[in-house]
């Protein structure tokens, strides 16, 4: 009898993200339209409103980023890079392979839709 396929852990979910043409225009409109107060602003691209708890972030990645695409939602896992290579193995599409930033570590995958999950891990431990 063949092994059974372990699934991989979700301890949360962390954020959603909406990519934006304008950061400026897209950050005022969240702010001053639902009053949602700012939460970290990480790089010139990527802005965070603090809706706990599932944060809204914005994402203003340049036409050949890898970071560009549709809405994804980002699923706290305990290893970014164990998940993906588990992933793969199982022939899934990666969308752009684990990396690590400053705060995290996180990759994009494709549901079968072709919708963008992003495996999050913070690097503070953190979830949700």
């Amino acid at each position: 009898m063949p092994a059974r396929r372990l699934p991989i852990k979700v301890r949360a979910v962390d954020f959603v993200v909406y990519n934006s043409s304008n950061m400026k225009r897209s950050k005022k409109f969240y702010s001053e339209l639902f009053g949602l107060n700012r939460g970290g602003e990480y790089t010139s691209f990527w802005a965070e409103f603090a809706t706990k708890p599932v944060t809204l972030c914005l994402c203003a990645p340049d036409k050949r980023s890898k970071w560009r695409g549709k809405t994804a939602i980002a699923l706290a896992v305990d290893d970014v890079y164990e998940a993906v290579e588990t992933l793969r193995k199982r022939g899934v599409k990666i969308l752009m392979p684990a990396e690590t930033t400053g705060v995290c570590h996180m990759a994009f995958i494709a549901d079968p839709d072709g919708n963008r999950i992003c495996l999050h891990q913070r690097k503070d431990g953190t979830a949700g």
